[in-house]
């Protein structure tokens, strides 16, 4: 119901701009319709010129879309794109490099795109939890567990990441 309301809510719109297409497919995203969000975080960047601050906002979350629907070729176009525009984006640089760890490729570079994510945020156990994952990947299971328990410690009941570390253990 409350899907069919906000779209019949759209439609009246008689111009939307940028602004109307992006909160429209952050919604969507969100939850969990992602090839509406793609078609509309597209839109969003139509409407948008080349240098607009947003664009890699848009484009993180474009990423993320495609990635959720199985697209992982314009997954990574997006994600690599938003971070040749801004390179410090810490959860885009986390996000790219853990789903490049856990298809089992670009280790040594996700490693590293890992670290610089972690000097950037570091208390984020999301982002400490790929860290330790990548050591994982790499069997370096010393840095691994030191990195997990700290993950743990910062997020105690995420599901994820107590597995991640109890394989490590």
């Amino acid at each position: 119901y409350s899907v069919n309301n906000l779209e019949n809510e759209f439609k009246v719109l008689l111009n939307p701009n940028f602004e109307h297409y992006f909160e429209l497919a952050n919604f969507y995203k969100d939850n969990e319709y992602y090839e509406k969000s793609v078609k509309y975080y597209s839109l969003a960047l139509e409407k948008l010129k080349k240098n607009h601050p947003l664009i890699p906002k848009i484009l993180h979350r474009r990423g993320t879309s495609y990635e959720r629907l199985g697209d992982w070729e314009k997954a990574e176009k997006d994600l690599l794109q938003s971070l040749k525009i801004i390179p410090d984006q810490p959860h885009v640089l986390n996000y790219l490099a853990y789903s490049w760890i856990d298809k089992g490729i670009n280790l040594d570079k996700g490693l590293e795109m890992i670290k610089k994510a972690t000097v950037l945020k570091k208390d984020d156990g999301y982002i400490i939890d790929s860290l330790g994952w990548a050591y994982y990947a790499k069997k370096n299971y010393i840095e691994a567990e030191k990195y997990l328990q700290r993950a743990v410690e910062l997020l105690p009941l995420d599901p994820i990441i107590n597995d991640h570390y109890a394989d490590t253990l």
